[in-house]
């Protein structure tokens, strides 16, 4: 007689997370590490050290030495009691307001007539357009310093006449013209390259329903151009609020004020006072100022594209 006996209940098995698992999780920071690093150190860590010295002001106490004390926003409060830099705010949104949309409209002319140009012709004008942007900063300034120059401009030699340039009343517009001139062929290629990467079929879909080349224009690629445009619109944007090396190098040239852009006038400041955490305050609220009309534009652009 065979006897039945039961079975002994097997044991669960001991579960464990393959050790590949948490390995490929872990793989994604070991790539982002570097970058991870190089932008705590070279912006995170800068911009916390720039909003804790804002927070120190200088003071005097008898005859001896001015000491850096806290004086927490003791800086953001004279900065807004600035008038210079209020006015330099001021002048920079003027600045951007006329420049910009202008600066835009020009490459985004030239990149169209690129773009219905091929050949070798459509190659030596990329080019040219854009050999204003590999000129330092520095250089240009001296450069278009001398085409101001009063007396020496090859302007007034030819019209015949004496005019000032760098006069209080133009020197913001002939600023406006060096930025113009340097970055006009740079947005130009960043146009042009979104317009190469527009599908053929599109132009050869609308040639079939009778559009003409104005009507491709009009309803294609200028609508295919709008992110575009609106990258290079913030970043037209960051750099106007960065503006110094214009006019710094044409100071000695004619009658620049200090508070022409913001950039300028915090340098100067903390240049004669050596004070640093007024400096730093002025620098945190150009930063705000600078993400705020990005923001504002990003808005505007964003309502403009819904409707």
């Amino acid at each position: 007689m065979t006897v039945l006996t039961k079975a002994p209940a097997a044991e669960a098995p001991n579960i464990r997370r393959p050790q590949h698992r948490r390995a490929g999780r872990a793989t994604p920071w070991f790539f982002l590490a570097p970058f991870l690093l190089a932008f705590t150190a070279f912006f995170v860590a800068p911009v916390g050290y720039a909003v804790y010295l804002s927070l120190f002001v200088k003071k005097r106490s008898g005859i001896g030495p001015a000491r850096e004390v806290f004086g927490g926003l003791s800086n953001y409060v004279r900065a807004f009691q600035d008038s210079d830099f209020l006015q330099s705010l001021l002048n920079i949104l003027l600045f951007g307001v006329v420049q910009i949309p202008l600066m835009l409209v020009i490459a985004t002319a030239l990149a169209l007539v690129l773009d219905a140009t091929k050949g070798s012709t459509s190659r030596f004008f990329r080019t040219a357009f854009y050999l204003p942007y590999t000129v330092p900063s520095v250089i240009a300034g001296l450069l278009w310093g001398y085409l101001y120059s009063k007396n020496l401009s090859p302007f007034n030699q030819i019209a015949g006449t004496k005019t000032d340039f760098l006069a209080s009343q133009l020197v913001l517009f002939s600023i406006g013209n060096i930025v113009t001139w340097t970055w006009t062929g740079y947005n130009m290629i960043t146009l042009y390259a979104a317009l190469q990467n527009v599908p053929t079929d599109i132009y050869e879909a609308g040639r079939i329903d009778g559009a003409s080349n104005w009507q491709l224009t009009r309803y294609v690629k200028l609508p295919l151009l709008r992110p575009t445009l609106t990258l290079t619109a913030i970043f037209s944007i960051i750099g106007t609020m960065q503006i110094f090396s214009e006019p710094f190098v044409l100071r000695p040239l004619g009658y620049v004020p200090d508070n022409i852009t913001p950039n300028t006038y915090l340098y100067l400041t903390v240049a004669r006072d050596a004070n640093f955490g007024y400096g730093a305050a002025l620098a945190v609220l150009l930063a705000l100022f600078t993400l705020l009309m990005s923001g504002f534009f990003l808005r505007f652009a964003a309502n403009e594209g819904d409707s």
